[in-house]
């Protein structure tokens, strides 16, 4: 092993058995304050965290009487981010099941497979046609609940808590009995990788997991019962589950946006008004590109000014991550681009937002770098679905761009000597579900997990420099991260993702899939009659700009690692299609096996 780094967690990091004895504590400790809001009917609504709680016990209760749940019951649940989501995880825990989330965007197929690989006998799911897609593909489900217009022959999950209200005088002793039961090594929940390969593997994740993990986030990001976060990511993935509970354990409001797109955003930052929110580096990236639009879009005069702006921007940026106190001068300078361009921007987030926290995928320095310049400051952080989430993150009072940060509390750190990055720790996974070869393959005798990822330390802060596995050795012996040449092109206007091939092969080439409402704004500018993904893939111009962006990337390469050609998929990738993961990264062997016969023209 070549580097260590590692901070003890102390005892009072687990001083709680489980999450329902967690959750209890917080109810108690603030049972009026609201714990989570949600828009029903274009109205925001709040429930208290007693409401939460009542709720929880309600549809325990339920599932008990009206369903035979028992400790250990596997319920999956294939719903859309939402407050329901949020109940449904902590009846599920409360009646002493366990929750498998399954993203809403799965097919039939994907989630029948983690219906029949779990075990799971009850199901719940957002509407009707849902429930009748997924009885149809998984033939072992018992029981499905429906939440929203419930067919003839479903349960509805309004009807199961009415019901589950009816028994709870009989039913809070056994309540109660299975909230004392439940320790440190019973399983919460099992959490299917979404999987740039192959197929998803269930990964176990205890109580204990998810009691350490929310405990680490609150002695790293300090929030607390006066916060908001805005909560867009999907439920189905680690990094909102272990946000959602974090919250429980720090006070802190969750606020469920009633959908993710950007116009969708705009609107819930101006109701909500976060203080905090947690995404994926692809809705930044929008942000960023959508900024950089409105500034073009003003003319030579504004992109002027605003440059002039960001390279004073870019000087205070330098000297808070320095530590140092601004000049005179500079602050002065400061305040004017504040007042141009800096605070209209911030305002569009609500205006008491303190931090964004990236996760699920690397950001790009470039966008950190940026934000940071006009005063709102993205932490980067780096974890695993087999870590119970974040293992590093950067915080507010202590972080470096082009890092995912510092361990957090209790989180064993080592480099290997091939560069892999090892972790151990309470938030790490018990194994995956059915699977005792994948599971030693990943957790060697000591409890270190191979993450899989490449890494260096850097003064204590956390660098991932590539995959272990998505090293390209080119057939003249080259080899070749290609991640970061990846990161490059997506961030430039107009590309969404782009696949570098090489493997074996003499050179690179890439596949570029478009931004495709960037890049069709781009034809109605310039006239270039453009209206479909195809016609935008063959247009010379469109060539073009891909070409200057792959020439720019080009530039500060070695002759090896340079791109030699390129073709835009004349389709939009996305994950309905099967090519991108529901956290919108490439499923890269999926891309390279469907579009062979494409890439395989850059090579005759």
């Amino acid at each position: 092993m070549a580097s260590v780094a590692f901070v003890p967690a102390p005892a009072e990091g687990l001083n709680h058995p489980n999450v329902l004895e967690m959750f209890a504590a917080r109810a108690k400790r603030t049972p009026d304050l609201p714990a989570l809001r949600f828009k029903r009917h274009g109205i925001w609504r709040a429930l208290t965290w007693r409401d939460w709680q009542r709720a929880g016990e309600a549809l325990a209760a339920g599932f008990i009487a009206r369903l035979g749940v028992q400790r250990g019951t596997r319920i999956a649940l294939m719903a859309p981010t939402r407050v329901e989501w949020a109940l449904c995880d902590l009846g599920i825990a409360m009646a002493g099941a366990v929750s498998v989330p399954i993203y809403p965007s799965a097919t039939p197929e994907q989630a029948a497979h983690i219906v029949r690989d779990s075990g799971a006998e009850i199901a719940i799911v957002a509407d009707a046609p849902q429930a009748r897609r997924l009885r149809a593909a998984a033939t072992g489900l018992q029981h499905v609940l429906v939440l929203d217009d419930p067919g003839p022959t479903d349960i509805g999950l309004d009807l199961l808590q009415a019901e589950g209200e009816g028994q709870l005088a009989r039913l809070r002793p056994v309540l109660t009995a299975i909230a004392a039961e439940l320790g440190h090594a019973d399983p919460f929940t099992f959490v299917y990788t979404s999987g740039t390969t192959g197929v998803p593997k269930g990964v176990v994740l205890s109580h204990k997991n998810f009691v350490y993990e929310a405990w680490a986030i609150k002695n790293v990001v300090a929030a607390d019962r006066s916060d908001e976060q805005l909560m867009v990511l999907p439920l189905a993935h680690v990094f909102a589950r272990h946000l959602l509970w974090g919250a429980v354990e720090q006070g802190a409001v969750t606020a469920f946006a009633p959908a993710a797109s950007t116009a969708a955003l705009t609107t819930a930052f101006q109701e909500v008004a976060p203080t905090y929110m947690c995404a994926v580096p692809r809705v930044y990236d929008r942000f960023y590109n959508q900024i950089l639009a409105e500034v073009q879009a003003g003319g030579v005069v504004v992109r002027a000014a605003f440059e002039r702006c960001m390279e004073v921007g870019r000087k205070v940026s330098m000297c808070r991550q320095r530590g140092q106190s601004l000049p005179g001068a500079l602050a002065l300078k400061m305040n004017l681009a504040d007042r141009l361009f800096f605070n209209k921007i911030k305002q569009q987030f609500g205006g008491r937002l303190r931090f964004f926290v990236s996760g699920g995928a690397p950001l790009r320095r470039e966008v950190a770098e940026f934000f940071h310049a006009i005063g709102v400051l993205i932490l980067e952080g780096y974890g695993l679905t087999e870590t119970t989430g974040a293992t590093h993150v950067n915080r507010p009072d202590r972080f470096r761009f082009g890092t995912v940060g510092p361990a957090m509390p209790g989180c064993e750190l080592r480099i290997a000597e091939d560069g892999e990055i090892l972790i151990r720790g309470p938030g790490v996974m018990q194994g995956y579900h059915g699977l005792p070869e994948d599971t030693a393959a990943a957790l060697d005798a000591a409890g270190w997990l191979h993450t899989g990822d490449i890494g260096e330390l850097r003064d204590g802060f956390l660098a991932i420099t590539d995959r272990k596995k998505d090293i390209i050795i080119t057939s003249n012996g080259k080899n070749i991260a290609p991640l970061p040449l990846e990161g490059r092109l997506e961030l430039a206007e107009g590309i969404a993702h782009a696949l570098v091939i090489g493997d074996g092969r003499p050179h690179l080439v890439a596949l570029i899939g478009l931004d495709v409402p960037a890049m069709l704004a781009v034809a109605r500018r310039e006239g270039l009659g453009c209206r479909t993904v195809a016609e935008l893939a063959r247009h010379p111009r469109i060539h073009q700009l891909v070409q200057i962006q792959i020439d720019r990337l080009n530039a500060d390469l070695a002759s090896y690692e340079a791109i030699r050609r390129f073709v835009i998929a004349p389709f939009e990738l996305s994950e309905a299609s099967g090519e991108l993961t529901p956290t919108l990264k490439l499923r890269r062997r999926e891309v390279a096996v469907r579009h062979a016969a494409l890439i395989d023209t850059l090579y005759t």
